[in-house]
């Protein structure tokens, strides 16, 4: 027998080590999407106390979203990260990387509830034995995590609101009920988001809406008598189903749809780690993204509510000053339809993902006062947040007829542009 020289048993030694070590593709086919849907879940939950605050939780949950997909990814390079990739070693864990860079970006985000969120990431952690592969994890996550709060930090999300109301005219914007009656007058509500750095699309002028129509036209008046019909307080003719509707979208925001729906797909279609992180990261951007370019459109354009053209008329609209809609009316601009237009953004981005045609089963979405309502489809739904805001007395059709089609585009835009596949 030949006896191996000491370069060839030195050589089997690391082919030995080698095969030891798993592969990535073998580890990730083992790592399990819940680090990523609980700290979805938590981002979710913390909204910014302050009035309005939907329209900064928009940035926080993408923040937070694209925080663990560029971790996980730094890992498991199968997309494009949104900055550069971070430092990363293969054997890494993904699924800490994700709870840390969450929990650090939520701490940066909210340092008052620093405890509250140490004692979750406590929690999350003891889940994974201690191991150098858990301690890199968690450096991996933390410099995802302030890698993106540093490429963010200028975004003018804080800059002071620079908006100035126009004065009142027919066809133009004014505060309305229940705000003017109340005496507060927040013309410059959240005035600061129509100049906030977009996520994924270049500008929101881009993306800008059409104009609105005329007030004269046809089409503006036909709207404004569905208003006045389905959308009144009392005396509407609306149904049981269209009253369910305006009530069950009211408390949903754009943020919590992205996360209910993204959960539920990536459930049903057995998402692994990855996948599901990219799926809620394009989710969470495209709703920023139209939150920001609905505030460039709705400052450009300052149209008035249903509740102001009905009380005072106009052109072809008989005025009733008594009338009062089923909802109360936001305290901003009308056109585009904001809920419609970031709905359907969020869907539309799933829709991309997941495919456009009908749900092999029902989807049912819950709000947190517990009401219910059956989806067969993602343009159901879009479907569903126009008709709502039209019986909320709150908006035009049209206006959420643009709004939702603006909301597609900017979602064609997002999953088309951001986080793609990488080439092998």
């Amino acid at each position: 027998m030949h006896r191996l020289s000491n370069w060839s048993m030195g050589l089997l030694a690391v082919l030995a080590l080698a095969g030891c070590r798993r592969a990535p593709e073998e580890i990730s086919s083992k790592e399990s999407n819940r680090a990523v849907l609980e700290w979805s879940s938590i981002s979710g939950a913390i909204v910014p106390p302050v009035f309005g605050g939907f329209v900064p939780h928009s940035r926080e949950v993408a923040l937070t979203h694209v925080a663990m997909h560029d971790a996980i990814n730094s890992i498991r390079p199968r997309y494009e990260t949104y900055g550069p990739p971070v430092a990363a070693s293969p054997e890494a864990s993904p699924e800490v990387a994700a709870i840390a860079a969450a929990h650090d970006m939520l701490v940066r985000l909210h340092p008052e509830r620093q405890a509250e969120l140490d004692e979750r990431y406590s929690t999350s952690l003891a889940a994974f034995p201690d191991s150098p592969r858990k301690t890199e994890g968690i450096q991996v996550g933390k410099a995802a995590a302030a890698q993106l709060w540093n490429l963010r930090a200028d975004d003018r999300a804080n800059d002071a609101p620079t908006y100035v109301a126009p004065s009142p005219a027919q066809g133009v914007w004014r505060q309305v009920p229940p705000w003017s009656e109340q005496g507060l007058h927040p013309n410059t509500f959240m005035g600061q988001w129509s100049g906030v750095r977009t996520w994924s699309i270049q500008s929101a002028a881009e993306f800008r809406c059409p104009p609105p129509p005329a007030f004269t036209s046809e089409l503006f008046v036909r709207d404004v008598e569905e208003v006045r019909r389905l959308g009144a307080r009392t005396g509407a003719v609306r149904t049981q189903d269209q009253t369910d509707a305006g009530l069950f979208w009211a408390p949903i925001t754009p943020s919590s749809l992205a996360i209910d729906v993204g959960h539920a797909m990536a459930t049903r279609k057995g998402l692994d780690l990855v996948d599901t992180a990219r799926a809620l990261a394009l989710g969470s951007m495209a709703g920023a993204d139209a939150m920001i370019v609905n505030f460039n459109s709705k400052q450009a354009y300052n149209f008035w509510r249903p509740i102001t053209v009905i009380r005072e008329g106009s052109s072809g609209v008989t005025a009733d000053p008594t009338w009062v809609p089923f909802l109360d009316t936001p305290p901003n601009q009308e056109y585009p339809a904001g809920h419609t237009q970031l709905s359907s953004a969020v869907l539309n981005t799933y829709a991309q993902l997941f495919g456009s045609e009908p749900f092999a089963e029902p989807l049912v979405l819950r709000t947190v006062q517990g009401k219910e309502r059956s989806f067969s489809s993602f343009q159901q739904m879009v479907d569903d947040v126009v008709l709502a805001r039209v019986v909320g007395g709150m908006h035009f059709r049209n206006s959420g007829a643009v709004g939702a089609e603006w909301g597609r585009r900017i979602a064609d835009w997002v999953t088309s542009h951001s986080l793609q596949p990488k080439a092998n």
